[in-house]
């Protein structure tokens, strides 16, 4: 069943440590805007990414919530995930089975989710590489291309 394989693929690709581009439009400037990091899944199931470029950020995500850290500006920030809306910081925390979410399935590499009313749309490049579009909560358009470390 192809559907079942894809939510394996994606779900077992985000146990990995992965670095990641994330490049959106700011229809403001009509500059597209890229960020560099790196994706962590620890031991406990928990996810560590960094922003290396063009600030200096940590995220601390558990199942309760978000540690910010701006290391730029020496700052510290705690979300519970009840306050916020975090549609694909669930997918990926989470996992994902075909009857989690609304999904449709266009071939073997390709398909979209819906979750909380915001669609994301995945591409699986190759077995290193998968990209994720979607508009964020500022209706932002936005890629964020995962690539294997």
């Amino acid at each position: 069943m192809v559907s079942a394989d894809l939510s394996e693929t994606v779900n077992n690709f985000f146990k990995q440590n992965l670095n990641f581009e994330q490049t959106s439009f700011n229809s403001v400037t009509g500059n597209f805007e890229k960020s560099f990091g790196t994706f962590v899944r620890n031991d406990d199931n928990s996810i560590e990414i960094e922003i290396i470029s063009p600030f200096n950020e940590k995220y601390f995500i558990n199942y309760d919530g978000i540690e910010i850290y701006d290391l730029d500006f020496d700052q510290k920030k705690y979300i519970k995930f009840e306050d916020i809306s975090y549609g694909l910081l669930s997918i990926i925390n989470n996992d994902f089975t075909v009857d989690d979410l609304s999904i449709n399935y266009y071939d073997e590499k390709n398909f979209t989710l819906i979750n909380n009313g915001n669609e994301y749309s995945f591409e699986i490049l190759n077995e290193n590489n998968i990209q994720i579009r979607y508009k964020d909560n500022m209706s932002i358009d936005t890629l964020i291309n995962f690539i294997k470390s």
